[in-house]
C-alpha cells in the first residue's frame, strides 16, 4: 500500500509560474508542495530573456492593443519585488538593465515616430538624445533612433534561485508521470496522484487542489482531464546565442516593418566571463523554418547588417528550439494574457509570458478564495527521501 502525503495544495512545475506561484500560495496560508520532474527552471524559464515586458513592443504598428494592455501593470508589480516592497522578496536578483531599449536603423516614418512621441508624453517611453543613446549605438555610421522603453531585464537563473530559497522544505524531484499514475473521475476530479524517484517506493499525493503549471508538459493533464474546450498549443522560436568578444550590453529591439520587433537582444555573462548576445523576436519567429546551419548564417548576416561598425568574423553562435507552450488560440495566435481553467478539483495554468507570473498567481489565488478553501492536513514525510531538483544552468552554457 503506498504512503501518502496530504497537502492543500499540490503544484506541479518548476519554472517561474509554478515558483511564483508557491510562493505566493504559502503566504496566503495554504499549505503547499511542488513537484518537478526534471531541473528548475529548466523549462521555457531558463530559455526566457529576461525581459519584464510592459507592452510596447506589442504597439509596434502604432496602437494600443489587448496584449500591451494586459501586461502593462506588470513592470511597477516586478520593480516594487526588486525594491523589497512587493508580493515576494526579489532583492537579491540583478537587474541586467534598467531599461530595454527600441532603436531604428534610419529615421521612423511619420506615423510610427508620432506615436511613440505620444509614449513619450505618456510617461511610457524617452525619446533619448544621442549623448544619452547606450555605447553601442554612439557611432557616427548609427543614423538611427533610440527610444528607453520603461521595461527591466533581470537575470532569470537568479530569479529561480530566489524562488526556490524560501521553500526547499516544500520542493521535490520526482519521476516523469506515466499515464498509470494520475486517476481522473468521470466528473474530473483527481483522485489519485502516485509519484516516484528511482530509489524510492511510490508515493499517494493527497491534495485539494492540483495547480499544472508544466508549460508544454500540461498536455499530459489535458489528455487525461479529456476537456474538449481546452486544448495546447506550442508556438515555436528558433533562439540564437552569440559570444563576442567585445562588451557592449546590449538590451534592445531593433524596429522592423511588422509587429514584431526585427530582432530582440538581451546580454548575459557566459561561465568564461564573456559576453553573449541572446536574440529573439521576428529572426527567432521565422527561423523555426531553418535547419541550425542556415539560422546561424541568417543571424549573422543581420547582426552585421544592424550593427555594421561592430566585426563579427570570430563571434561564436549558436542556435536552439524552444516551444512556447500556451493554450490553444484561434489561428495559434499567440495569447494576450496569461490563462488559467479550473477543471474538477485540478487548474491548468499557463503565465503566457514570464512577466506575466504575477498576474497568473494573483487570479489562481482569487479563484481559490471563491471556492472558499478551508486549510487542511499537511504531512510531507513520505517524501523526505526525494531529492530537491537541481538548478538549470544558462542555455548559452549548454552550447558555448
Amino acid at each position: 500500500m503506498s504512503k501518502v502525503v496530504e497537502t492543500d495544495i499540490a503544484i506541479l512545475g518548476g519554472g517561474v509560474a509554478g515558483l511564483w506561484l508557491l510562493n505566493r500560495l504559502r503566504q496566503q496560508g495554504f499549505t503547499a508542495i511542488l513537484l518537478e520532474t526534471a531541473t528548475l527552471g529548466g523549462g521555457q524559464t531558463h530559455k526566457a530573456q529576461g525581459i519584464i515586458h510592459g507592452g510596447t513592443k506589442y504597439a509596434l504598428q502604432g496602437s494600443i492593443t489587448a496584449a500591451t494592455q494586459a501586461i502593462a501593470d506588470m513592470p511597477a508589480v516586478w520593480q516594487a519585488c526588486l525594491e523589497g516592497t512587493g508580493d515576494i522578496d526579489l532583492t537579491q536578483v540583478p537587474v541586467l538593465s534598467q531599461h530595454q531599449y527600441l532603436f531604428s536603423t534610419n529615421k521612423l516614418a511619420g506615423k510610427l515616430a508620432g506615436f511613440f512621441a505620444t509614449m513619450a508624453l505618456q510617461g511610457q517611453v524617452d525619446q533619448l538624445v544621442p549623448a544619452a543613446y547606450p555605447a553601442v549605438f554612439q557611432h557616427a555610421h548609427f543614423k538611427g533612433l533610440v527610444y528607453a522603453l520603461h521595461e527591466i531585464a533581470i537575470d532569470t537563473q537568479a530569479l529561480v534561485r530566489e524562488l526556490v530559497k524560501p521553500n526547499q522544505d516544500v520542493i521535490f524531484k520526482i519521476d516523469p508521470l506515466s499515464d498509470d499514475d494520475l486517476h481522473v473521475d468521470a466528473a474530473g476530479n483527481i483522485t489519485a496522484l502516485l509519484v516516484r524517484t528511482a530509489r524510492s517506493e511510490q508515493i499517494h499525493v493527497q491534495a485539494k487542489k492540483y495547480i499544472f503549471a508544466a508549460g508544454s508538459g500540461n498536455e499530459f493533464i489535458l489528455a487525461k482531464l479529456r476537456q474538449p474546450g481546452l486544448q495546447a498549443q506550442r508556438r515555436p522560436l528558433h533562439m540564437v546565442v552569440v559570444k563576442t568578444d567585445f562588451t557592449y550590453p546590449v538590451f534592445a529591439h531593433c524596429l522592423g516593418m511588422g509587429a514584431t520587433p526585427r530582432i530582440t537582444i538581451t546580454t548575459h555573462k557566459a561561465h568564461d566571463g564573456k559576453y553573449v548576445w541572446y536574440l529573439g523576436g521576428q529572426i527567432a519567429e521565422e527561423g523555426v523554418k531553418f535547419d541550425s546551419a542556415k539560422q546561424v548564417e541568417i543571424a549573422r548576416q543581420e547582426l552585421q547588417d544592424i550593427f555594421s561598425w561592430l566585426d563579427f568574423s570570430s563571434a561564436q553562435l549558436a542556435s536552439f528550439l524552444v516551444d512556447r507552450a500556451e493554450p490553444l488560440q484561434p489561428g495559434g495566435k499567440r495569447p494576450d494574457s496569461a490563462y488559467y481553467k479550473e477543471i474538477g478539483n485540478a487548474i491548468v495554468a499557463w503565465p503566457t509570458k514570464l512577466a506575466l507570473a504575477p498576474k497568473l498567481a494573483e487570479e489562481v489565488i482569487a479563484c481559490l478564495e471563491k471556492a472558499n478553501m478551508k486549510q487542511g492536513a499537511f504531512d510531507t514525510r513520505a517524501l523526505r527521501a526525494f531529492p530537491v531538483p537541481a538548478l538549470a544552468t544558462p542555455i548559452w552554457d549548454d552550447l558555448l
